[in-house]
């Protein structure tokens, strides 16, 4: 895998992160007092969460990587 390639998954597993945990949250916000909305919907904000925080891991080290070739090229 390039760093390229790296770089871009972990940027799109951001975005479709946060892009669920606003899913979820606007559920939440319109719904009725629904329990089991609710429930499902705190469940995909926190798998949302959970993707956010891996796919920055993801980018981190491909930062990382970079930022290693670099000092290796000078």
């Amino acid at each position: 895998m390039s760093i390229n390639t790296a770089l871009s998954t972990g940027l799109q597993g951001i975005q479709a992160g946060m892009q669920r945990v606003n899913i979820a949250g606007g559920r939440v916000a319109t719904s009725t007092v629904d329990p089991d909305v609710f429930a499902a919907s705190a469940v995909e904000q926190m798998s949302g969460r959970h993707q956010v925080g891996m796919s920055a891991q993801v980018v981190k080290a491909a930062d990382q990587m970079l930022g290693t070739l670099i000092d290796l090229k000078a």
